[in-house]
């Protein structure tokens, strides 16, 4: 009878035993915990907006070449209204048309009578030119130009042609556009050509071209105020760094201030108005392809909305995984000595290496004050400055308008004035205006 009992007993000590598993499984499937939003706030990390590719990826000039004459313009307005009417085509299968011509057959490519070429600034690699004109290759080639030249010399059969040119490489790749609106191509193209500024050609032996405007004109030139902008190194904490509530902040006297954690490291001038962030765990000695670069740094600096004005692919480095985007006014680059105009990128293993740039904003929008500045003829220029004795004018590459920014000395202002530039052994050099107004100060 006592061994009934026991055995009765561990039965029921086992039903309870089963009975309390299955409850407290229930109830790890059902427990949802209350979370406390607060506990965590949401840091903001929006500094100004985001770009699109053809925003950052766009030519500084446009020449038509027609049977007697250039015209051209480096108008903003003009270049995005003929630019545009190209957004509806599609073009065919990319092919290289030559593996290595000569300086001379590029000029050609250009001066052909019902050509019309866009002038980049940097190397655009085509896989990147395909997220802005659409491409029927699915299979682009590794390649990049910086002359677009659309030929309608086949406009009655609706076909124009494209040639993809890389004056650096020496290199041309072709592709063509079928069944083109000819009244469209004829509107918006062609008879927009007939009345924009003449363009000389200044020919040289065995070297390329270089093309200048050939009347004077006005150019505006403006002053902005700077607005208050301690409140953007903070916002760039929040955007560079993972958590920004354990950045430790230190002054560096009156000139600037250092943001670091256990990873990586801002430093903020207050003059030049500029920021370097460095993250040294991801430095990489690879090189890179330059299609990926230019999507990755388009993208990071998206990601915090970082473009606080006009900025444009300016330089691709894959052997340094380095990308610059130059600021840009009104359509004309902006250089200057006081401060920094230009996104530097530098990438690493899977983010971002090296991260320069300016944090002061021009608001475009209002000027405090705005003049015209007469300038001369790019040719007037050019004749001028190839009697200076100390520059070589076979390593020239280009003369175009850009502004010179300056910050005043007293007052909280930025003064930008348009002046001419050439661009000599990969560097911008101004032309200065007491030499162009006859004084005794020479090149700066």
């Amino acid at each position: 009878m006592g061994l009934k009992y026991i055995e009765q007993v561990k039965s029921v000590i086992l039903l309870l035993l089963i009975l309390l598993s299955l409850t407290l499984t229930f109830t790890i499937w059902t427990f949802s915990p209350s979370y406390n939003t607060n506990d965590t706030p949401i840091v903001d990390i929006a500094i100004a907006e985001k770009k699109k590719m053809e925003d950052v990826v766009k030519p500084y000039r446009l020449l038509y070449s027609h049977e007697d004459k250039l015209t051209g313009s480096t108008s903003p307005l003009i270049l995005e209204k003929v630019f545009s009417s190209m957004k509806t085509w599609e073009l065919q299968t990319v092919e290289p048309l030559k593996n290595k011509i000569s300086f001379q057959q590029i000029n050609e490519y250009i001066r052909t009578p019902n050509r019309l070429t866009f002038f980049y600034p940097a190397e655009v690699p085509i896989k990147t030119f395909s997220k802005i004109l659409s491409f029927d290759d699915r299979n682009l080639p590794d390649a990049s130009f910086n002359r677009l030249v659309i030929d309608w010399n086949k406009t009655p059969d609706e076909e124009v042609h494209l040639y993809l040119i890389n004056t650096i490489k020496q290199k041309v790749y072709t592709t063509h556009v079928d069944k083109v609106d000819k009244e469209t191509f004829s509107a918006n193209i062609y008879k927009q050509s007939i009345s924009l500024s003449p363009y000389n050609e200044i020919e040289r032996e065995g070297q390329l071209s270089l093309y200048a405007s050939n009347n004077p004109e006005n150019i505006m030139g403006f002053t902005y105020y700077l607005e208050d902008i301690s409140v953007a190194p903070e916002k760039f904490r929040n955007a560079l760094f993972s958590n920004p509530s354990l950045v430790q902040s230190n002054p560096k006297g009156t000139s600037g201030k250092e943001y670091s954690d256990d990873s990586a490291l801002m430093i903020v001038n207050y003059m030049p108005l500029e920021l370097r962030y460095v993250h040294p765990a991801s430095e990489s000695n690879n090189a890179g392809n330059p299609a990926e670069l230019v999507q990755q740094t388009v993208n990071f600096v998206n990601e915090h909305n970082g473009w606080t004005n006009e900025y444009r692919l300016h330089r691709i480095n894959p052997a340094t995984l380095q990308v610059s985007y130059q600021l840009y006014l009104y359509g004309m680059p902006v250089f200057s000595k006081d401060t920094s105009t230009e996104i530097m990128q530098q990438w690493g293993e899977n983010r971002v290496y090296r991260y320069n740039r300016p944090y002061y904003t021009l608001n475009e929008s209002t000027p405090i004050k705005t003049r015209d500045v007469p300038l001369s003829s790019g040719q007037a220029t050019y004749d001028l400055i190839s009697t200076i004795s100390d520059i070589n004018m076979s390593s020239v590459d280009e003369i175009l308008v850009g502004y010179n920014l300056s910050k005043d000395d007293e007052q909280p202002l930025l003064n930008l004035e348009p002046s001419w530039y050439y661009l000599i052994n990969g560097s911008w050099k101004q032309v200065s205006p007491e030499l162009l107004g006859g004084g005794n100060y020479g090149l700066e």
